[in-house]
């Protein structure tokens, strides 16, 4: 690479500088010492773009990870950059896919630092390979076409200049420019998928297929191309908030699936292939068929549409006893005393310790049920009731300041008003109860 062929990688960040900002931009960078982020912020330096470094240290590589920080704090003083790096505790990861987790903890970190020191935008360092190894990814996972575009240089706030350069362009800019950075030797296992693809898989397509690259990049125009597509039918199809049937029965199955994959994840972050068929299946299902797709949003099948329905967000309401001195009504739950029963619900009064507290079950909470010796988690208890999925989540509970759970009010259109705690049951002493009655419809 000439001279003049390096400063094209200075000049092409630029441009898109230019192209999507007005002014110079304050941005937010993150850096973890390899070739392609530390060539990234060595341009930066170069043009004097105000940055932000942030260094995520997993510590996974022991004494190798903290010298990555090492480098990337002392190269961001030296370049003028104010730079924050953080260490994450790994034995925080639950369960799953430790790339998965590291990456959503990595764009929280840069999200919260953006909106912490008010920058216009995350700078990463991501290249034509790793847009290319995008790409062969949901090829093999079967994604629709749309998908195929791929990481875009702009898509606030993730800001990718350096798309439309190659790795082999990016490491012979660092030598060039002598710009220090670390390999990681993780980057090599070819048990994480990206490696495996930038490795064997690279080596053997280049002999087999040459060319191969540009031909997988140029299936991001036919990516744009359907997308394009589907917004002009999108805004002829679907409304805001109401997929109408008739031409979507008359549509071949994809051609319907995108434009159901289109219209629900305008309210979840990504439409599973199970949930858009599930959606389509209520093309064919007799009129009031719902499907609950998120916490808070419910698909309901009408006559000639499938129109969105959406549950209030409920959080949890205190009760004092002088509340329960008239008729207490919230969400569908009515709490009143009385000196007879006639409810399905009742607890002796005596029993109960105020205020109470009616909120949605969490995990983890659990109740004695009545007739019990011992406890069971309410998750459990709702399965054994063989209470349906939807309405699992919207079942209530009502407990004391301490968390003692007293009963389980459900909802919905399921058998049974709920379960009464063991704690707090009526007996044949028992003088005042405390009804509770649920509505259904609500």
């Amino acid at each position: 690479m000439s001279k003049s062929e390096y400063l094209l990688i200075e000049q092409g960040i630029s441009n898109k500088l230019s192209r999507y900002f007005s002014g110079t931009p304050k941005l937010v960078i993150g850096v973890s010492g390899g070739a392609d982020s530390m060539a990234l912020l060595y341009a930066f330096k170069q043009l004097e773009v105000s940055c932000v470094v942030v260094h995520i240290n997993y510590g996974l590589r022991g004494v190798e990870s903290d010298k990555d920080q090492e480098l990337v704090e002392q190269m961001s003083f030296e370049w003028g950059f104010e730079c924050c790096s953080v260490r994450l505790n790994t034995e925080e990861m639950q369960s799953g896919n430790f790339q998965n987790w590291a990456r959503k903890e990595r764009y929280k970190i840069f999200k919260d630092l953006a909106e912490e020191v008010e920058a216009d935008a995350i700078a990463i360092a991501h290249h034509q390979d790793d847009q290319i190894e995008t790409i062969i990814q949901k090829l093999f996972r079967g994604s629709s076409p749309e998908s195929w575009t791929g990481m875009r240089e702009w898509d606030a706030p993730l800001f990718r200049p350096m798309l439309e350069f190659s790795k082999q362009e990016i490491l012979t800019y660092c030598d060039e420019k002598s710009i220090p950075y670390r390999d990681d030797e993780s980057n090599t296992d070819p048990k994480y998928s990206r490696n495996f693809l930038r490795g064997e898989f690279s080596k053997k397509m280049n002999n087999l297929f040459p060319g191969w690259r540009q031909n997988v990049l140029g299936l991001s125009d036919f990516g744009m191309l359907n997308e394009q597509m589907l917004d002009e039918l999108s805004e002829i199809y679907l409304e805001k908030e109401r997929l109408k049937l008739a031409p979507l029965k008359k549509m071949d199955k994809v051609l319907a699936g995108s434009l159901i994959k289109r219209f629900l994840e305008q309210f979840i972050p990504v439409a599973s292939r199970g949930i858009i068929g599930e959606t389509y299946a209520l093309l064919s299902a007799q009129t009031g068929s719902e499907l609950k797709i998120s916490e808070s949003v419910i698909l309901v099948k009408d006559r000639d549409s499938i129109a969105l329905q959406k549950e209030a967000e409920f959080t949890k309401v205190i009760i004092t006893e002088k509340d329960i001195e008239e008729v207490f009504l919230e969400q569908g739950v009515e709490l009143r005393l009385s000196n007879q029963v006639d409810s399905d619900l009742y607890l002796d009064m005596r029993k109960v310790s105020f205020p109470l507290t009616l909120r949605r079950w969490q995990n983890g909470d659990k109740i004695q049920p009545l007739g019990m010796t011992g406890t069971q988690k309410i998750s459990d208890h709702l399965t054994n009731r063989k209470v349906s999925t939807v309405n699992r989540e919207k079942s209530l509970v009502l407990s004391d300041s301490d968390g003692t759970i007293y009963a389980i009010i459900f909802k919905g259109n399921d058998p049974g008003s709920g379960t009464i705690s063991e704690l707090c049951k009526a007996t044949d002493s028992t003088k005042r109860y405390l009804l509770i009655t649920t509505k259904k419809q609500a």
